[in-house]
């Protein structure tokens, strides 16, 4: 398994000491809002539904919580394709929620969340929990193949059954209700993406193939 990795270089914490309240400023999130994020494809598998869903759930519970979905949108005709707007109305959380669409932005982006979630129906290693682990954030992902690679469940994040939106909206929830957990998370799964998932370590394994 050669496996996957991001830019160490370029996903740290350390390098974007003003991007938090720099991000959030330009976003409208306040201080002391939490920011429940999603970096994703727009379509319906990778769990957009859900996401809204959960938020609908989470904003009567939190009333300082917010939700940033940093999406890249589909052609019209894929049939799964999903419209965030439309999910928003639909689940009544226009007031609670962003949506962004193209940003080159994304290590900037992370440090405006407090959580990542990624309540997908399939991956292979998803690169969205890697980078999000590598910018020191807790996780709450599908309990599926490839989340169940990178996540160590209750160490660097939660999982949870796949398309169970009530346990999904519980584990952000537990999270959100605990700073010193989400930190704790956060450290663990950052020691983990440098250990197995940088860019550096998977361009080696290539090598050692090669080698091989």
């Amino acid at each position: 398994l050669i496996g996957n990795g991001v830019d160490e270089q370029r996903f740290d914490l350390d390098l974007h000491p003003r991007a938090r309240a720099e991000k959030r400023a330009e976003l409208g999130f306040a201080k002391n809002d939490l920011v429940v994020g999603m970096v994703t494809r727009l379509v319906r598998e990778k769990g957009c539904v859900e996401f809204f869903q959960m938020a609908a759930r989470l904003a009567e519970q939190w009333p300082q919580a917010r939700f940033l979905m940093v999406g890249i949108p589909e052609s019209k005709d894929q049939s799964d394709a999903i419209d965030p707007a439309q999910l928003m109305c639909e689940y009544g959380v226009t007031d609670y929620c962003t949506a962004l669409e193209h940003r080159t932005d994304m290590p900037e982006l992370y440090t405006a969340m407090d959580v990542l979630v990624l309540p997908s129906y399939r991956e292979g290693l998803p690169r969205a929990v890697i980078e999000a682990g590598a910018m020191n954030l807790p996780v709450v992902v599908s309990d599926i193949r490839g989340c169940r690679e990178v996540v160590m469940e209750g160490e660097t994040g939660l999982l949870f059954p796949l398309k169970d939106v009530q346990a999904l909206a519980g584990a952000v929830g537990s999270l959100l209700a605990d700073g010193d957990l989400r930190l704790a998370m956060g450290k663990a799964g950052r020691q983990r993406v440098m250990k197995y998932y940088t860019e550096a370590r998977t361009t080696q394994r290539v090598a050692d193939c090669y080698r091989k």
